[in-house]
């Protein structure tokens, strides 16, 4: 290895006296562009992009959600017409009877029950 250090000073853009002109004729150039990039940028302005396509995705999502509830129907099994929900996901019948009624049960009637189970 050696120690000498390699001379880049060939690849510095500044070395020509046209550099600032044409920096600031691009900059010219773009400015439009990123005026209006920064004004996408703002949650306003992102939202506003947005707007058109996520409601027609909400659309779509809710005609094909309708279509399809309308077409599935589920035939209840026999028996379970008069089971509520209480029942269904597992509560007994006779808590589920006290929480529908206004009368409280007897400690009795709560102990019998809860023994049972």
């Amino acid at each position: 290895m050696t120690d000498d250090r390699i001379d880049f000073s060939a690849l510095d853009p500044t070395r020509d006296e046209r550099f600032e002109e044409i920096v600031h004729s691009i900059t010219a150039a773009a400015a439009r562009e990123l005026a209006a990039r920064r004004a996408r940028a703002s949650v306003v302005g992102q939202v506003a992009l947005w707007w058109r396509p996520l409601l027609a995705a909400a659309a779509i999502a809710g005609i094909v959600s309708i279509t399809t509830l309308a077409r599935v129907q589920v035939a209840a099994p026999a028996g379970t017409a008069d089971v509520g929900l209480a029942e269904a996901i597992g509560v007994p019948s006779e808590i589920a009877e006290w929480v529908r009624s206004d009368e409280p049960p007897t400690p009795t009637e709560l102990l019998v029950t809860l023994e049972s189970e």
